[in-house]
């Protein structure tokens, strides 16, 4: 499925999805709108920031350095929980038993950093921005993909 997202932890795979249903969760979950809720996870953002940071991860773009010093500041004030509550809703439409336990112990394994590319990764996709240079939507230990086959030419 376009967007998803492949990882290895814990010995296992698992599949990342904040597909529609994802997100609809997400609403329901905080009443609030998807992207609100995920600006909501970097509270210290200022709004041009985050503006150019969405900008950025939907362009496939290197932000400029001024900004990139101020993401890295917000990045401080990241709510953890909030990410979290997003591969949980993203996983369970692959692993609809998984807890948010068990989620909390891919992230403890994997660390922020890698969590939080997988989160990234996940994010860029449900706005549409999936195989962008740079932009892998598959982690772990997935062989590269075929090249596509030409159509056979039509026989006269």
């Amino acid at each position: 499925m376009r967007g998803e997202i492949i990882f290895d932890a814990g010995g296992q795979r698992f599949t990342l999805y904040l597909g529609n249903a994802a997100q609809c969760a997400i609403e329901l979950q905080y009443d609030r709108g998807f992207f609100a809720v995920v600006a909501d996870a970097l509270p210290e953002l200022d709004p041009a920031v985050a503006m150019a940071v969405a900008r950025s991860m939907s362009e496939g773009s290197e932000l400029p350095p001024a900004l990139a010093a101020q993401a890295v500041v917000a990045l401080r004030h990241i709510r953890m929980s909030v990410l979290r509550d997003l591969a949980w809703h993203g996983l369970r439409e692959h692993h609809p038993t998984i807890t948010l336990a068990q989620v909390s112990a891919i992230t403890d394994e994997l660390g922020r950093e890698a969590f939080g590319d997988i989160i990234g990764r996940a994010l860029r996709a449900a706005q549409g921005n999936v195989g962008e240079a740079g932009d892998e939507p598959k982690v772990g230990n997935e062989p590269p993909p075929a090249s596509p086959k030409k159509p056979a030419k039509p026989k006269r």
